[in-house]
């Protein structure tokens, strides 16, 4: 049986040249693309009304009062920063659903979750997103999910319509169908926040290493407690009242350019997941609010060593560009609650 010791003994260092290249010249005209893009996004999902998120603008779920507890056998290679064995963090919790507007909970939907771990003047934000296998190969088709973003939000099968039109134009029709088949997959109905997955997809670096990660939800029944369109805030607050909710949070490490490839984000890695600690909102907790702008995709904390978790490749650095974009577009918005 494998233990967390032999699955890091596994991992490779070598991760650094399996990256793809790009030059300073193509990374800022995918960065500036990627900002215009958000902006566009973000300015048809507000439909007149006021600014908001260009992506997970729904929150479903939030709290200020959940805690991360690190595990006590985790490997010394990668007990590094926040991660120290047996460590209880506080941190802010908020689920979401992907789609630029708002929309009910029983419409299939990628969901997503971010988590604020601070400490002093550090600080450690995870993001991730139902659907292990990332839609776009590389940064540029991560504009044109967006761009295909930006046409849906006109809803209904015109917006379905114009949103695939939009990626073929961009990638071409075997990719674009790819992509959309991608997103459908990964769409959520019926199934409650405590059963479900959460994927970085994006890799990052921890000590020696790059990895990914994500958060398992450990509720032994799937299904959603009511209906209507609020149907997933209830369902958590119902199972809040009886119990805690937990998600372990779980790290898989490069090992080649075959198995874990780092210049196709398609791909799942075919690497072993190790239990790195817990995620668990306490019985009892009802939404609260957080402040939303405090969360971003440059989850580094910085230590001794250097940063820990920072993020690597195009990807990581398209979200940071969309991030800062979204949050200059709801300057003056009103301040969200994020209590569903």
């Amino acid at each position: 049986m494998s233990t967390p010791g032999s699955i890091v003994a596994a991992w490779s260092r070598d991760w650094p040249q399996a990256l793809p290249r790009r030059s300073p010249a193509e990374e800022a005209a995918l960065v500036e693309r990627a900002r215009t893009t958000v902006v566009r996004l973000q300015e048809k999902a507000r439909g007149g009304g006021a600014p908001g998120h260009a992506l997970h603008r729904h929150a479903i779920f939030a709290t200020p009062d959940a805690e991360v507890r690190i595990g006590d056998d985790l490997p010394a290679e990668i007990a590094l920063g926040p991660f120290r064995r047996g460590a209880t963090w506080q941190a802010a919790v908020r689920f979401s659903s992907a789609f630029p507007g708002s929309r009910p909970d029983t419409v299939p939907d990628q969901r997503g979750v971010g988590i604020r771990i601070v400490d002093g003047d550090r600080r450690l934000d995870l993001l991730a997103t139902t659907g292990e296998a990332h839609h776009a190969r590389d940064g540029g088709a991560m504009i044109a999910s967006m761009e295909a973003a930006a046409a849906a939000t006109t809803g209904g099968v015109r917006g379905k319509v114009g949103a695939l039109i939009t990626l073929v134009r961009r990638l071409g029709i075997r990719d674009g169908v790819r992509m959309t088949r991608t997103l459908l997959g990964a769409a959520e109905s019926g199934v409650s926040l405590a059963a479900l997955a959460f994927y970085s997809r994006a890799p990052f670096q921890l000590g020696d290493f790059a990895v990914r990660y994500r958060l398992r939800g450990v509720a032994p029944h799937a299904g959603v407690r009511g209906a209507g369109d609020r149907c997933l805030t209830h369902d958590l607050a119902a199972r809040l009242g009886e119990a805690p909710a937990s998600w372990d949070l779980e790290f898989q490490g490069f090992l080649d350019p075959a198995r874990t490839p780092m210049d196709d984000h398609r791909i799942r890695w075919d690497s072993p997941w190790i239990t790195v600690g817990r995620l668990s909102v306490p019985r009892g907790t009802a939404p609260g609010p957080i402040d939303r702008e405090a969360f971003r995709a440059t989850p580094a904390w910085p230590d001794e060593g250097g940063p820990v978790l920072a993020p690597l490749g195009d990807l990581n650095l398209l979200r940071q560009a969309a991030y800062a974009a979204s949050r200059g577009g709801r300057r003056g918005g009103p301040r969200d609650s994020s209590a569903g």
